[in-house]
């Protein structure tokens, strides 16, 4: 499993019940190179799942916006967790019926 971070992205509705001038700023932000903005990060995702530059990733890959970047062990250790108890939810659900 791979993990995508888009970065905060101004010109969503995420902001549309912020004062005016936070989404005055979010706007004039929006327009900075390299900022991310829905329509430049949404292919990202897709480009994640599709593109040969992405193909090896495996073992919880953290990549923001294009770049891989190294995962802190307590997300590991999360991760493990979580996939531990779904597996422990899901046994118990199976055999309760």
């Amino acid at each position: 499993m791979s993990v995508f971070e888009p970065g905060w992205r101004p010109g969503t509705a995420l902001g549309r019940s912020a004062p005016k001038a936070f989404q005055t700023i979010s706007r004039v932000l929006a327009r900075i190179p390299g900022m991310s903005t829905p329509r430049r990060s949404g292919p990202l995702p897709a480009a994640m799942a599709l593109d040969d530059q992405w193909a090896h990733l495996r073992d919880g890959a953290f990549v923001v916006k294009t770049k891989l970047t190294e995962v802190q062990p307590v997300a590991n250790d999360r991760e493990r967790r979580l996939w531990q108890a779904t597996t422990e939810l899901l046994e118990r659900a199976r055999t309760s019926r």
